[in-house]
């Protein structure tokens, strides 16, 4: 028992040591620990471009560490979104990642991975943005890597996203969007604590990211800038708070501001 209870205290230290590249909006080549499970509860909430009125999303989702490589992510969506009168169930997203390359050294690393994801949604297709996390059923490729030195990090990834509704279209009288690229540009840096003692220490961390996106079929696309703020607390619970505002585009799309909170808890050594 003491045995565990060492391996699980370092894990979580290790794991959560580089909270700073733990983004909100974007996912970084480093993975969950192995054997861990994380429970997720997120809520994303926008004024809509049609009605002007505030709705909802409410995504809960499991993260399951396989191995420290491999990592898989299970999930669901309920919102009012898409000219609903009230909350109903409205998606289902399976994501899987792996990191196929690391140089880690003291206080700074590099790693690369690969990813998947694919999503079921009952909504139509009604807007030119893709979007796997509710809006859309569809499948997406990525890369992303992702370099960490002391208290900053930075990743950068791109993707290739298509959306696989064929019959369901609200026409608006603007041509639909089948495929895209996707791009982000992701920093953080850890505000607080200035010195680790203990893994009970409250983490403070700082995000900025880039988010953007460019259909391929038609003339579409966007950059979003989204900051956010992060606490890590116990080195095992993390509760998030970020925003993403439009910089620049022509895409049509839902809304082009949003708010996004979410949290979730870290169980080690969960999977046997």
């Amino acid at each position: 028992m003491l045995r565990f209870l060492i391996v699980s205290a370092l894990l979580l230290i290790f794991s959560m040591a580089n909270g700073q590249e733990l983004y909100i909006f974007s996912n970084p080549a480093s993975n969950i620990p192995a054997k861990t499970i994380v429970a997720k509860a997120g809520m994303k909430t926008m004024r809509s471009y049609h009605n002007n009125e505030r709705e909802y999303r409410f995504m809960p989702e499991l993260q399951l560490g396989l191995t420290k490589n491999w990592m898989l992510t299970g999930g669901v969506s309920f919102s009012n979104m898409f000219f609903q009168s009230k909350q109903q169930f409205e998606s289902a997203r399976l994501y899987t990642k792996y990191r196929f390359y690391s140089n880690d050294d003291v206080h700074k690393h590099f790693r690369a991975a690969v990813y998947a994801s694919g999503a079921w949604s009952n909504n139509p297709l009604v807007y030119q943005e893709l979007n796997l996390e509710g809006d859309n059923s569809g499948a997406q490729l990525g890369m992303v890597a992702t370099q960490l030195v002391n208290k900053f990090a930075a990743s950068a990834g791109v993707a290739y996203v298509r959306q696989l509704e064929k019959a369901d279209k609200l026409d608006l009288g603007i041509p639909f969007s089948n495929q895209a690229l996707q791009y982000n540009l992701s920093m953080g840096y850890l505000l607080f604590p200035r010195k680790y003692e203990n893994y009970k220490q409250t983490n403070l961390n700082l995000y900025c990211e880039f988010l953007a996106q460019q259909s391929t079929d038609i003339k579409a696309g966007f950059i979003d800038i989204a900051p956010a703020v992060q606490l890590i607390f116990n080195s095992s619970t993390r509760f998030n708070v970020g925003a993403r505002y439009q910089l620049t585009g022509d895409a049509h799309r839902m809304a082009k501001r949003s708010v996004f909170i979410s949290l979730e808890h870290y169980f080690l050594n969960a999977l046997k």
